[in-house]
Order: structure tokens, then sequence, then C-alpha cells
């Protein structure tokens, strides 16, 4: 399905332009499932297999944003600042929709390229 992780982030045209992103390469690659992400290398046969190095599951965005060991510190920053306004987790629309200041946050603050060290 073309498009699935974003429409996660944004379930309409009129609810993505809604918000002024300013986007960099995590914020791309969060909110496409497109970039540095081992389940979207792996599909496109870059590398030899989707595992998270926490070797906790597939490196998914989701796995990514709610689940990963070695973002443990990030998202406890994350979590602390949405925990007064919501459940954890939340849909990934909800993190856009009134947390949107405190994601960007986190993703940005992701060193996707040393997250993905060692395993192969």
């Amino acid at each position: 399905m073309k498009g699935a992780i974003t429409k996660e982030f944004f379930p309409s045209v009129e609810s993505r332009l809604a918000v002024n992103l300013h986007l960099s390469s995590n914020i791309t690659t969060i909110m496409t499932g497109h970039g540095n992400i081992r389940s979207y290398l792996h599909r496109l046969k870059m590398i030899g297999s989707a595992e998270c190095p926490c070797k906790h599951g597939i490196q998914t965005v989701e796995h990514v944003i709610f689940q990963c060991k070695r973002l443990k510190k990030e998202r406890a920053i994350l979590k602390s600042s949405l925990i007064k306004v919501g459940k954890w987790p939340m849909k990934k629309s909800e993190l856009i929709d009134g947390n949107l200041k405190q994601f960007i946050k986190y993703i940005n603050s992701l060193d996707l390229v040393k997250i993905n060290q060692c395993i192969e």
C-alpha cells in the first residue's frame, strides 16, 4: 500500500498541509519508512537482514519510535514530555496532532547511522 506509513501520521492531505514541517533526513525517513531503516534497506536488497541491531525485532518505523532498546534514553525524554497529555504508546497521528514539537525533537535526536552499526 503506497504511502501506508505516511498515512498513519497524516490520515488526510489536509492534516499534512495543516502542519508546518521543517524536513530533515530523519523526519523524512520516519514519516515515510524510506531511508536508513533496516526493513526498507532489506526490502531493496541493500542489506542482508532487516533485524534491528538491538536484537529485539525487525527494524521498522514502529520499532524505532516505540521499541528499539538502543533508543531507550531518547524515548524516555519523549515519553516524559507526552505522558502528561495522553497514553503511551500513542497512535502516530497523535504524535503529530498536539505533540509535534516534542516528536520532531525526538526524531532529530536520533542517529540512525549509529543505531544501525554492527549486526551484518
